[in-house]
C-alpha cells in the first residue's frame, strides 16, 4: 500500500459517529402540480399550485415569496381558510383529510424583479445574489425565491407546466414531456418521478438544440449569438457523461441541459447547468466549468450533503471534475493544479478565516473556497493514492448505490473508504476533518557522506514538524545523476531521523516533491500571484504619475480582487515605514524605481509601453499586471498595474481577477496573450548539495 498506509498502525483515535435523524413527521406529499405563466415585461408570475397530500393531514405551512398575492386556496373546489404573513402560507385541512387524500390548490400572483450584477462584476456566489428574476433578457427563478408554494416534505412526483409569450422557453427539473406553441404561447411541461430538492426554473429566448445519447435526452437552450456553440456543448456533455458513468454509475437523471443565462453563472441543478452568456463563449470553460457541473449531476445533486458534517460536495467535484481532467492529460498538470491549491490556500487562507472541513457550507470568499474546494480536494486525493484506485472509485459507486437520491455525510464516505480497502480510516479522516490548517515541515541537519573506497553515499537528516501534529507519511525523493529514490516516512511527531543509501552522487533532496500531501507551505515555497494580493493582509495602493487609468477604475481593479477597502495614496505620499509595513500596488510605474522588485525574465518596462520576450507592446489596448516578491528576508510583495491607456484599463481591469495562480499576465488586442508564473525558490522544503 501507498504512504499514509505505513502510518495506520500510529493511530488509535476513533472517528465521531453522526446522531441519529430526528422523525419529524412532516405530512406526505404524493403530487405537487405546478402551472405558471410568465409575463416578462411586467415581471410577473402568475401560478397555481395543487398539492396533494396523504390522508392524515392536519395543518400545513407552505412556503412562499412574501410579496406574492394569494388569490384563493381550494380544496376540491371549495374555498379553504388560510392565513398568510411573512412567506408562510398556514392551512388548517378540512375533517376529511384525516381519512382520505387531499388535493389543496393555491393561485397566486408575484412579481420577481432582482436587480442583475453589472457587467465585469465578479462574486463567489454563482448567483451573484440574484434570487428571482423575471426580465425581457431571461428568467432565473431560483429554488429560494418563493416562486410556488413549497411544501415542508419533498413531494414524490412533481410536475411543472410554464407558459411564456411565444419564443420564450423554459426549462426546469426534470424530464420534458412536452413543448408546444400555439395562439402566441409556448408552452412546456415537465415531469419528475424522483424530485430533489427545490425547483429552479429558466427562460429566455432560446434556439433549443436535442439528441439522445445512452438513453438520456441532452439539450442546449441558447441565446441566437451562441446558438452555433450547441453542437460543441453536446458532444462535450455526451463524452463526459460517458466518462463519469463509468466511475460512479450510470446516470441518475432523465436529461442533461446546458442552459445559457443572461448574468455570469456557472450553476449546476438537477439535470441541467447554467452557464453565463459572457462565460459560455470562452474556450477553456468546455474543458474546466462544464464537466465540473456535470459532476455535481451525482454529487451535490442526485446526492446532497447533509450539512451536519459539513458540505463534502465541492471538494470531490473538484477533484472528480477539474483535478481528474488535468492528471489525466499528464502526471506534470496533475501537479501543477494540487501545488496551486496548496499555494491557495497558504495565500488566501490566515488563522481568522480558517475553519475545519466539518464547519464549510459553500464559499462565500476566496478563503472559504480554499478550504472548501482545494482542502477536500487534497483530502480526497490522499485517500485514492492510500487506498488505490480500484478501492477508491469503488467506494464511490457503492455510494451512489446506496445514498442516490438522498444525503451522505463525511462519516459515510469514511465508512465506504474503509470497507472498500479492508482498512479502519476513521482516525486518518478525523484529524482531517476535525482540524483547521495543516501540517508544516522542513528538512534539518542534512548531511551527506561519501562511503569508504567509493561504494556510494549516505543522505541523512531530520523532518521537522510544528506543532499541532499530524500522522501521515511523508514522501522524499533523493535526486542523483542518472537516478531517483523515493521514500515514504512515517512522521508523527516534532522530529522524525530518515536515511538514504545511494551508490550515485547525491545532487538534491526534495520533501513532497509532487504535491502529494495536504500541507501548508513556507512562503519561500509559494510563487506569488494575484491570489497573492487578495490574500495580502497589509495592502496599499499607490497611484503613480505614470498611471493611465482613472481612479475610479483603478478602486474598481481592487474590488474585484476583494480589496475594495484598501487605502489609496499618491507616490509622494509613501514614506519608509509605509514602505516597510505593507505590500503594494501601483497604478502605473513608480518615479522611483527601488519600490518595484526586478521584473520576471523575458518581461521589460519602457517609456511608451513594455516588452514580452522582445515583442514591443505599444498599442493604447495594451495591459501589463505584474505580482513580484521583494528581496527575502522581508517577505513582501508588490504588484504592478500598467494600462496604456484608460480605454484597456477600464476593458481588462475586472478581467485580472480571475487569473488568481498566476503572477504575470499582459493583454491586448482585446484578450489576455501571456500568463505566467516565476517557480518559487523551494525553501526549507529543499536541499540541494
Amino acid at each position: 500500500m501507498r504512504y499514509f498506509l505505513l502510518l495506520l498502525f500510529f493511530l488509535s483515535l476513533s472517528c465521531p459517529t453522526s446522531a441519529a435523524p430526528t422523525d419529524l413527521q412532516e405530512p406526505v406529499v404524493l403530487h405537487q402540480k405546478i402551472e405558471i405563466t410568465l409575463t416578462p415585461s411586467e415581471h410577473l408570475l402568475r401560478g397555481t399550485s395543487t398539492i396533494t397530500f396523504a390522508a392524515g393531514t392536519q395543518s400545513v405551512s407552505l412556503k412562499l415569496s412574501p410579496t406574492a398575492q394569494i388569490e384563493s386556496v381550494t380544496v376540491s373546489g371549495a374555498q379553504l381558510p388560510y392565513s398568510f404573513s411573512d412567506g408562510t402560507l398556514s392551512l388548517n385541512m378540512p375533517e376529511t383529510a384525516k381519512h382520505e387524500t387531499v388535493p389543496v390548490s393555491v393561485t397566486y400572483r408575484a412579481f420577481f424583479n432582482d436587480p442583475l450584477p453589472q457587467p465585469g462584476g465578479s462574486s463567489e456566489d454563482p448567483t451573484y445574489g440574484v434570487r428571482g428574476a423575471i426580465t425581457t433578457q431571461g428568467t432565473f427563478l431560483s429554488d429560494s425565491a418563493g416562486w410556488y408554494p413549497l411544501p415542508p416534505s419533498l413531494p414524490l412526483k412533481r410536475s411543472i407546466r410554464v407558459s411564456a409569450p411565444a419564443g420564450i422557453e423554459a426549462i426546469t427539473h426534470g424530464k420534458r414531456v412536452a413543448r408546444s406553441t400555439k395562439d402566441s404561447v409556448t408552452t412546456s411541461s415537465w415531469e419528475e418521478l424522483r424530485p430533489t430538492g427545490g425547483l429552479t426554473l429558466c427562460a429566455g429566448p432560446y434556439r433549443v438544440d436535442e439528441r439522445r445519447e445512452a438513453g438520456v435526452d441532452l439539450y442546449s437552450y441558447f441565446y441566437a449569438d451562441n446558438a452555433t456553440l450547441s453542437s460543441r456543448y453536446l458532444d462535450a456533455a455526451a463524452k463526459y457523461l460517458r466518462i463519469y458513468s463509468d466511475l460512479f454509475g450510470p446516470y441518475p437523471f432523465e436529461k442533461f441541459a446546458v442552459v445559457e443565462n443572461f448574468f455570469p453563472t456557472g450553476y449546476g441543478f438537477p439535470s441541467f447547468t447554467l452557464l453565463g452568456s459572457t462565460i459560455i463563449r470562452l474556450p477553456f470553460i468546455i474543458e474546466t466549468s462544464f464537466p465540473h457541473e456535470i459532476v455535481h449531476s451525482w454529487w451535490g445533486n442526485a446526492i446532497e450533503a447533509d450539512q451536519s458534517e459539513g458540505n463534502w460536495t465541492e471538494g470531490l467535484t473538484t477533484y472528480l471534475a477539474d483535478y481528474l481532467l488535468k492528471e489525466r492529460h499528464s502526471a506534470e498538470e496533475g501537479r501543477e493544479y494540487r501545488l496551486q491549491l496548496l499555494s491557495d490556500f497558504a495565500t488566501l487562507v490566515t488563522t481568522d478565516t480558517d475553519f475545519p472541513l466539518t464547519a464549510f457550507r459553500s464559499r462565500v470568499d476566496p478563503a472559504s473556497r480554499s478550504v472548501g474546494y482545494g482542502k477536500s480536494a487534497m483530502l480526497f486525493h490522499m485517500i485514492r493514492t492510500g487506498i488505490g484506485d480500484d478501492a477508491f472509485f469503488g467506494a464511490l459507486r457503492e455510494i451512489c448505490r446506496e445514498r442516490l437520491y438522498r444525503s451522505a455525510t463525511w462519516d459515510d464516505f469514511t465508512r465506504a473508504f474503509s470497507k472498500s480497502s479492508g482498512l479502519d480510516l476513521s482516525p486518518f479522516m478525523k484529524q482531517w476533518l476535525t482540524r483547521p490548517g495543516g501540517p508544516r515541515f522542513h528538512f534539518s541537519d542534512v548531511t551527506r557522506q561519501q562511503e569508504s573506497e567509493g561504494r556510494g553515499w549516505t543522505v541523512s537528516g531530520s523532518i521537522v514538524q510544528t506543532p499541532p501534529f499530524y500522522e501521515l507519511g511523508v514522501p522524499l525523493r533523493l535526486q542523483s545523476d542518472g537516478a531517483s529514490i523515493r521514500k515514504n516516512i512515517p512522521v508523527t511527531g516534532a522530529l522524525t531521523r530518515f536515511s538514504f543509501s545511494t551508490p550515485a552522487e547525491p545532487r538534491q533532496l526534495l520533501l513532497d516533491p509532487d504535491a502529494e500531501l495536504f500541507r501548508l507551505l513556507a512562503p519561500d515555497e509559494i510563487p506569488v500571484t494575484v491570489n497573492s494580493i487578495k490574500g495580502s493582509r497589509q495592502l496599499l495602493a499607490v497611484i503613480t504619475e505614470d498611471c493611465r487609468a482613472r481612479d475610479a477604475t483603478f478602486r474598481r481593479l481592487l474590488d474585484s480582487l476583494g480589496k475594495g477597502g484598501t487605502a489609496v495614496i499618491r507616490e509622494r505620499e509613501l514614506d519608509e515605514e509605509l514602505i516597510r509595513r505593507h505590500d503594494l500596488i501601483f497604478c502605473g510605474v513608480p518615479k522611483h524605481r527601488s519600490l518595484l522588485p526586478p521584473l520576471p525574465s523575458g518581461i521589460a518596462r519602457n517609456a511608451a509601453g513594455f516588452s514580452l520576450r522582445d515583442d514591443a507592446v505599444t498599442a493604447p489596448d495594451g495591459l501589463l499586471f505584474l505580482v513580484l516578491p521583494f528581496p527575502s528576508p522581508t517577505a513582501r510583495i508588490a504588484a504592478l498595474f500598467r494600462p496604456l491607456s484608460e480605454v484597456a484599463a477600464e476593458q481588462y481591469a475586472s478581467k485580472i481577477t480571475h487569473y488568481g495562480k498566476y503572477g504575470s499576465l499582459v493583454f491586448t488586442g482585446g484578450a489576455i496573450r501571456h500568463k505566467g508564473t516565476t517557480p518559487p525558490a523551494g525553501g526549507g522544503s529543499a536541499v540541494i548539495f
